[in-house]
């Protein structure tokens, strides 16, 4: 299967230089020399993706191992020749692009690759490319629906979902250098900068969804994942419904008022039905919002170990006294951070996400068409004041 992908200008590039200088290349025809370039070309892709997909690496700074069958397909004949995929590397590694490192191998049919991020920049050019083999065993729309049988609905709203990738590129491009949301790495807050690499990086997750190259997981507690969950809010701006553009429903400080179903702290109860909990939080500890936010995730809302100390601790008794000590209490009785994703899927998934209007749905956002935003939001409120709560909804 055929598709036209986005690659970096200078990989194609580099790819014909390195074709046109071998001197056993040098002789082939112009068709001939176009084919191995585009061979060239999905093997250099099929590697960055198995990096950028590699749970062990996270980034395109580590190795990844691959298993010589997988590269088995790769091959190119020529003049009764044939190159196979070792003397493709091998090109790639020439060329700059590649590193091969035996010492990582996990055995001795495999070795660990990486892709050199110095050719990666947002000067791209569209090339077709041989989907299957850079996307090996695609689920289609059909098995995810004999798997979640429940979710038929969520599914096949996901599948209508499209980016507009031009649109999104010039954001990108745009926006090159800005700060984006942080990231807790090894329990330390981190910053992040969209950077060519990242920019890159986010145009191949928005063309996975354009190409319907998707993933779905339920969770036991009911939550609803797939590659939309997954994709950078950068995107958010740039999504459509059936080629049909949508707003968004945000519940505000959705996990914090969540607990306030568990713990009793009354100060704490009107701030997160107020919306104001991270605001509040964040000025208190001497961060952003969003810098909070992840700190709170990592400490309180996604973790069930007992908080004895350090600044997350201090910000809450400062603020919000006996509340920590009240939540380390119902620590030892339960799983909070599960019980509030149950508490969440029953609200976002069980009811909202079955009601007869197109919609995405991203955790505890809603992505729904302007006209409907009214009535769902009133049935969003509603569901959460049946649990007793005010919700602020943000779009």
């Amino acid at each position: 299967m055929k598709k036209t992908f986005l690659i970096p200008t200078k990989i194609q590039s580099g790819i014909n230089y390195i074709i046109n200088s071998d001197i056993d290349l040098i002789y082939l025809k112009e068709k001939q020399k176009a084919k191995l370039s585009k061979t060239l070309i999905t093997l250099w892709y099929f590697i960055y993706q198995k990096q950028r997909d590699d749970d062990t690496t996270h980034t395109l700074s580590g190795y990844t191992n691959i298993s010589s069958l997988q590269f088995d397909s790769f091959k190119f004949q020529y003049n009764k020749k044939r190159l196979k995929y070792r003397q493709l590397l091998q090109l790639l590694e020439e060329a700059g692009m590649i590193s091969i490192n035996d010492k990582f191998s996990t055995g001795a049919f495999s070795k660990a690759y990486r892709v050199n991020t110095s050719f990666i920049s947002n000067d791209l050019t569209e090339v077709e490319l041989d989907f299957d083999k850079i996307y090996r065993k695609l689920n289609n729309k059909e098995y995810w629906i004999k798997k979640y049988p429940k979710h038929i609905k969520n599914i096949k709203e996901s599948y209508d979902v499209t980016i507009d990738l031009g649109a999104y590129i010039n954001w990108l491009n745009s926006n090159k250098g800005i700060e984006l949301k942080p990231v807790i790495t090894n329990g330390v807050l981190s910053k992040r900068y969209l950077t060519e690499e990242r920019i890159f990086d986010y145009i191949q997750d928005a063309l996975k969804v354009n190409f319907s190259n998707l993933w779905f997981k339920v969770s036991d507690e009911g939550r609803f994942y797939n590659s939309l969950t997954n994709l950078s809010y950068t995107t958010l701006s740039f999504l459509s419904l059936k080629g049909k553009s949508v707003v968004e429903l945000d519940v505000v400080n959705c996990q914090p008022l969540l607990l306030s179903l568990i713990v009793t702290h009354e100060g704490y109860k009107k701030d997160v039905q107020d919306g104001v909990f991270y605001e509040k939080m964040a000025d208190m500890y001497g961060v952003t919002r969003n810098e909070f936010k992840m700190l709170s995730y990592r400490y309180i809302f996604f973790n069930n170990n007992t908080l004895k100390s350090g600044r997350v601790y201090n910000a809450l008794e400062s603020i919000y006294p006996g509340l920590i000590k009240e939540i380390n209490e119902i620590r030892n009785e339960m799983n909070i951070s599960r019980e509030l994703q149950k508490i969440e899927s029953s609200i976002l998934v069980d009811k909202i996400g079955q009601l007869d209007y197109k919609m995405m749905l991203r955790h505890d956002a809603v992505f729904v068409y302007e006209e409907d935003y009214k009535i769902v939001c009133d049935i969003l409120k509603k569901e959460f004041s049946k649990k007793g709560l005010k919700v602020t909804i943000k779009n």
